[in-house]
């Protein structure tokens, strides 16, 4: 909040593609508008999709793929099954027991 006010507000319109990281930009848009009646009738977070990422989308779907999903689909079940819950704790705990055995599984996938 503190850099919407130094920079006086926030943009009348953002646009974002469908990806998941989007999503909180989309929220704290519609939120940080939600009062503002300036005679502008259309939303202030327009959704299309991207043609200037294609190359890093690509990349992102390719690593997924290859050595993230398990990894991904891990830290889902143990989020589901009440052992992760989000907190400071827990991230750094993962972090610390997973992030050399992750790296060592990206650098195999890149050969």
């Amino acid at each position: 909040m503190k850099t919407v006010e130094s920079l006086g507000g926030c943009p009348r319109i953002v646009r974002g593609d469908p990806g998941t990281e989007n999503g909180h930009v989309r929220d704290f848009q519609r939120f940080l508008r939600r009062n503002v009646h300036d005679g502008m009738l259309i939303e202030s977070y327009v959704e299309g999709a991207s043609t200037a990422n294609q190359r890093i989308e690509s990349w992102w779907g390719f690593l997924r793929k290859e050595c993230m999903e398990f990894w991904i689909s891990l830290f889902g079940d143990l989020k589901d099954n009440g052992i992760y819950d989000g907190g400071f704790l827990d991230k750094s705990l993962l972090q610390f027991c997973f992030m050399g055995i992750i790296q060592v599984s990206r650098l195999k996938s890149k050969e």
